[in-house]
């Protein structure tokens, strides 16, 4: 990011997050100001009125956005619930993967097992830090799905500027696609069903039922990956300048 803002010759300054009181200490007086960082970092942004600022809502949340991609969602079929719900009694639950339904870091979406999922929740109560997630605590369950490739892709003002795949299998590899017509075209025919914002972040993948949507995310605190970032900046530009 930065080697892409030099060689553009674009101004940036590297921001310090303070955690806990949830201030950002920075030096510019300027209000016309983007912000790429963590996820705290961002959100805290917001209170500084910098304009854009962040493109963090409430629409980057798959209650929201998922019934608008309807079955080109990954985990349509997922169970939305409660954190301290019980699991559903089936088999296809024995092993599923969980994920909150709102763009935070309540916890990271990966794959449980009943008994590691129960002990998760149970220690999470004995250590009553559950009012800490309460506001958040809403999560997707899903059975497993065979997911062959996986690719995020950053959309400004309605368009698909650049895409990156970031896994292949299980595998973590960054590769630009760019030249991937048919994901490119996905990509976009997803985008032209719904936004949640001016920029954002969508990732989808290849499965062997074709490609599918995997989630939406802030385009503020999202992995670069192997993404074109000049192109993104100037996208960026031209939509907020």
């Amino acid at each position: 990011m930065i080697e892409g803002l030099e060689r553009l010759g674009m101004g940036y300054e590297i921001c310090r997050f303070i955690p806990f009181i949830h201030e950002v200490e920075f030096e510019t007086d300027r209000k016309d100001i983007w912000c790429f960082g963590a996820y705290s970092m961002t959100n805290t942004a917001q209170k500084y009125g910098w304009t854009p600022g962040t493109m963090a809502n409430e629409n980057h949340d798959l209650e929201v956005y998922g019934p608008k991609y309807g079955e080109h969602m990954l985990n349509h079929e997922g169970i939305c619930m409660e954190f301290t719900d019980p699991l559903p009694d089936s088999e296809e639950y024995d092993m599923f993967f969980a994920r909150p339904t709102k763009d935070t870091k309540m916890f990271s979406g990966q794959v449980f097992m009943r008994d590691a999922w129960d002990a998760y929740v149970a220690k999470t109560k004995a250590n009553d830090t559950s009012a800490l997630i309460s506001a958040e605590s809403r999560i997707l369950i899903s059975p497993l799905k065979n997911i062959h490739q996986e690719i995020r892709c950053w959309v400004v003002n309605g368009k698909v500027i650049t895409i990156s795949q970031y896994k292949l299998g299980y595998r973590v590899t960054y590769q630009n696609l760019d030249h991937d017509e048919e994901a490119m075209a996905f990509a976009q025919k997803m985008v032209d069903i719904f936004q949640p914002a001016k920029a954002f972040v969508i990732d989808i993948c290849r499965t062997s039922e074709g490609m599918k949507v995997v989630e939406v995310n802030c385009i503020n605190s999202a992995g670069f990956y192997d993404m074109n970032f000049q192109k993104l900046i100037m996208a960026l530009e031209e939509e907020f300048n």
